[in-house]
């Protein structure tokens, strides 16, 4: 049996891509949920080396602001490590809630966002797409279906940037 976990690592073409669209001057950066570490290797690639990445997401200080998140969250619980998850979290954090509550968590955490999320995240609630544009969604970039072997859902990466008002650019991803 395959280990569900590992079969939706960000893949290394795809981690590089998504670095290159942080701010070149951002020093400060959080990976709230690292997995197997390809985007903390696509950082290092870069020179990005003021990086936090905790085991456990829920741990880490709540106060504490980036310059920048980039992440690729568990789509689901049954993936996520919520075993220091306040216990009334644990409760709302079933199926797909639990990637948005990453995503939400990165905005409240930095300016610059950029993450690697189910189409659904902007296609299938409007109160969810008219908080990322209040927010400031800059763009979304199409990922091919063969991007994650098994995946049922499609997947985008959202570039987030607070205050951004201009129109939202859509890109696709060449594999």
């Amino acid at each position: 049996m395959t280990d569900i976990s590992k079969q939706f690592q960000t893949p290394a073409d795809v981690a590089d891509y998504m670095v290159k669209m942080l701010p070149v001057n951002a020093v400060s950066i959080l990976e709230p949920t690292p997995g197997e570490g390809n985007i903390l290797k696509a950082l290092s690639w870069h020179n990005y080396n003021n990086v936090t990445a905790p085991k456990d997401y829920f741990l880490l200080d709540p106060d504490i602001i980036f310059e920048a998140v980039i992440l690729n969250p568990p789509f689901s619980d049954k993936s996520a490590n919520l075993e220091n998850a306040p216990e009334e979290l644990k409760l709302k954090l079933k199926g797909m809630k639990t990637g948005y509550y990453f995503l939400f968590e990165a905005m409240r955490r930095a300016d610059s966002v950029i993450a690697l999320m189910c189409w659904f995240a902007i296609s299938d609630s409007d109160v969810r797409l008219r908080a990322l544009k209040a927010f400031g969604l800059k763009s979304v970039t199409y990922l091919p279906r063969k991007t994650f072997n098994y995946a049922r859902v499609q997947t985008v990466i959202i570039e987030l940037k607070k205050g951004y008002t201009g129109p939202t650019e859509f890109k696709t991803f060449n594999l």
